[in-house]
């Protein structure tokens, strides 16, 4: 019984941690998307920074979506093991984006480690879905500054 309620977990933290590799992948539903259309499916960035601007083809821009989740499908303490799945937890997530286009290159989950059960990719787990349930996959406009998100969070 022990074993069951030990494994259950992992195998729970094991699918968000799939879907998290499968948000960063170049052939994977985010990657490659318009920011436009990660905006619209899981909202305004909380945070967003010119990181090359040159005025050129080069210019970048980093986006960060911060998620915070209280619940959790189980909560559970075993010995010494604090086990939540389903969730709960911190997730911030950060999108590297080319200035004209808005073209996604990078995905990344900065604060989430897949290195224990109680890891913060079972929060991620909800943004990730919801971005790639939801992305409407409009084509790249390449006269689009996407510099002018940057500062539009606040």
């Amino acid at each position: 019984m022990v074993s069951i309620l030990l494994t259950l977990p992992v195998l729970l933290s094991g699918c968000a941690t799939y879907r998290m590799h499968e948000a960063r992948e170049k052939s994977g539903e985010l990657v490659g998307a318009n920011i436009q259309d990660l905006v619209q499916s899981v909202g305004i960035p909380d945070k967003t920074m010119k990181v090359v601007n040159t005025g050129g083809d080069s210019d970048r821009m980093v986006a960060q979506w911060n998620f915070s989740n209280s619940d959790s499908a189980l909560d559970m303490t075993l010995i010494l093991l604090d086990i939540k799945v389903g969730g709960a937890g911190k997730c911030s997530m950060t999108a590297t984006v080319d200035r004209w286009g808005g073209k996604v290159e990078a995905i990344n989950f900065p604060q989430a480690h897949a290195d224990s059960i109680g890891s913060d990719y079972n929060a991620c787990e909800p943004l990730v879905s919801e971005a790639i349930t939801h992305m409407p996959r409009t084509p790249i406009d390449p006269k689009f500054d996407a510099f002018t998100l940057v500062g539009a969070a606040k």
